[in-house]
């Protein structure tokens, strides 16, 4: 019988290319094939798990993922769930959507994001915050919620508050209103 003896550096390489090869043959609903990589990575086939550890980052299209751990959750070899955890985790989608917090939840079926631990969302120039942020990538539909006394904020710049021929006298003062007013509800609710 011929044995090899195997580096583990080339070992963790050629299970990284096995689990990148997997995640690149997923067409996700977007339609765009998903590359993975990190400094080590741990596949079991058989669970249809993969886990990449240390500087991971996942791309799908225009978007970016960045993570000290990602894992990848496989049925019938389609990537179905993506777990990222880190210092922060942080996700950017070309320029319109940026997002961070200490967890992130992608499920590749429904298109949606969940970020826990301090999450911040940068969409079109609004901001979100709260302990879990949800976000749908389909219909860009954004839901906050608080833990203890940390409550949810919302950020909307000015350049974003007026409507069509307002000046900047118009605009409402946002130093120290933590209210708001009825006025920058309603703008919130429709972008």
């Amino acid at each position: 019988m011929n044995s090899r003896v195997i580096d583990p550096r080339r070992l963790g390489l050629m299970l990284g290319l096995l689990l990148t090869g997997l995640a690149g043959a997923a067409q996700p609903p977007g339609g765009q094939p998903v590359e993975v990589s990190a400094d080590s990575a741990t596949f079991e086939q058989s669970a249809g798990t993969g886990v990449y550890r240390g500087n991971a980052e996942m791309i799908q299209g225009n978007r970016h993922l960045y993570a000290d751990v990602i894992r990848l959750f496989t049925e019938n070899n389609e990537l179905v769930r993506v777990e990222a955890t880190g210092n922060p985790v942080r996700m950017k989608e070309g320029k319109e959507l940026q997002a961070r917090a200490s967890n992130l939840v992608y499920d590749l079926t429904t298109r949606r994001l969940v970020l826990t631990g301090d999450a911040h969302v940068d969409h079109q120039g609004n901001t979100f915050e709260g302990a879990r942020v949800e976000y749908n990538l389909d219909s860009r539909r954004v839901d906050a919620s608080s833990e203890g006394d940390k409550r949810v904020r919302l950020v909307i710049p000015a350049k974003n508050t007026g409507k069509a021929g307002d000046t900047d006298d118009e605009q409402p003062a946002t130093d120290g209103d933590a209210g708001g007013s009825d006025n920058q509800q309603d703008q919130a609710e429709t972008p």
